[in-house]
């Protein structure tokens, strides 16, 4: 792990109370919902399939599809 990474783990980690693996935890699941999020606008927009969406995340496409429902987003792009 880069060292201002690191530091700002660390940091966080004591800031919050809690331990680095939470902190980690927790900045994964930010940039996984991101990343479903900038994919599902491509997806929307006609740019992407539904399944380079989920291989882009490394799941299946019934699971982007769950993914998608489960946070109200379209799965439909038409």
């Amino acid at each position: 792990m880069e060292k201002g990474v690191a530091r700002f783990v660390k940091t966080k980690a004591v800031r919050d109370r809690t331990d680095e693996a939470t902190v980690l935890k927790d900045l994964v699941e930010t940039g996984f919902e991101q990343r479903l999020r900038e994919l599902h606008q491509e997806y929307q927009e006609g740019e992407i399939s539904l399944g380079y969406l989920a291989e882009q995340l490394g799941v299946t496409t019934w699971r982007v599809y769950h993914l998608l429902e489960e946070r109200g987003l379209r799965t439909a792009n038409v």
